[in-house]
């Protein structure tokens, strides 16, 4: 009976070996003989993940090749998990990608060398120097840090360029209220916490012809995991400016009037130059200096 569930399950992950292997191809990152391996493994080693639907066991090895990730347990960086669906009333199975295995991705994309996320706890000291400087974090690591308070994220770029994004423990805990399951936060909170980070971060590394597979890792994360992105605002305030500024004749004041409404760090993250992933070009730069002198400028009258 053994021998035929192994054989139901390899039929069942052949039927979307043709697909593996083209979504793969182009990063040739996993190899469909070891994921297969891998993912046969899984599902005859853990019950509640041979209950999953076919669709969604099927789904997630597809994710396996978007992401470039293997699921070879001895690297950690990627697995397949059973989650219960409340709305469909049955297990599915979803690719769960580690905080390891989101920054092997980040930095097999070529944008950045190298990424760091650390927490910050109530007993350290932390100066933060800017998005483009290094911070300055010192603890003893010995002693009581106390709770956590914030987490930041430091990446290099392939131009030596630094680039820093912090979270405090408010951004923490709302994403952490909108996740799918507490248990996860729970259990590993500095992993989730430093994850966290890193998914906000990302949008702003310079873009190269892989980034997509990052951006497919953090949409996977996204769906297994649920969570609120704050960088989302970000980017719908950037839309909205970048309209104004790009008619044919740009609405200054309407620029001056949401650059007046955003507080210092909103400015600060917005302003991020566009090499490193940043939204706005020197010139547009030149425009939202003039839109800020010409909203004062209205105002004072």
């Amino acid at each position: 009976m053994e021998t035929k569930q192994i054989v139901t399950w390899e039929s069942v992950l052949d039927n979307v070996m043709p697909q593996f292997e083209r979504i793969a191809r182009p990063h040739n990152q996993v190899a469909w003989k070891e994921e297969n391996h891998f993912a046969l493994q899984a599902l005859t080693k853990n019950q509640m993940l041979a209950k999953c639907s076919v669709p969604s066991i099927q789904a997630a090895l597809i994710n396996v090749a978007a992401v470039g990730l293997t699921l070879n347990p001895a690297d950690g960086y990627a697995y397949l998990v059973p989650e219960y669906n409340k709305d469909l009333k049955c297990q599915e199975c979803a690719l769960r990608i580690s905080f390891k295995g989101l920054i092997k991705v980040a930095t097999d994309t070529g944008s950045i060398k190298w990424v760091k996320a650390e927490i910050v706890k109530e007993n350290d000291t932390f100066d933060y120097n800017g998005p483009c400087q290094m911070p300055v974090h010192s603890m003893d690591p010995f002693k009581d840090r106390g709770a956590t308070v914030g987490v930041y994220c430091i990446a290099k770029t392939i131009d030596n360029d630094v680039l820093v994004d912090l979270m405090d423990i408010a951004e923490l805990q709302k994403i952490q209220s909108c996740a799918k399951t507490q248990m996860v936060w729970t259990a590993w909170p500095d992993e989730m916490s430093k994850k966290a980070i890193i998914k906000r971060a990302s949008k702003q590394w310079p873009k190269t012809d892989q980034s997509s597979t990052l951006h497919k890792a953090v949409e996977v994360i996204n769906d297994t995991e649920g969570g609120f992105d704050p960088f989302a605002a970000f980017e719908a305030t950037a839309a909205e400016l970048l309209k104004l500024l790009q008619l044919d004749d740009p609405d200054l004041l309407g620029v001056g009037e949401i650059w007046a409404e955003l507080s210092d760090k909103e400015r600060e993250t917005l302003w991020t130059a566009k090499t490193k992933g940043g939204w706005f070009t020197t010139a547009e730069k030149v425009l939202i200096r003039e839109a800020t002198a010409v909203y004062h400028q209205a105002n004072e009258e």
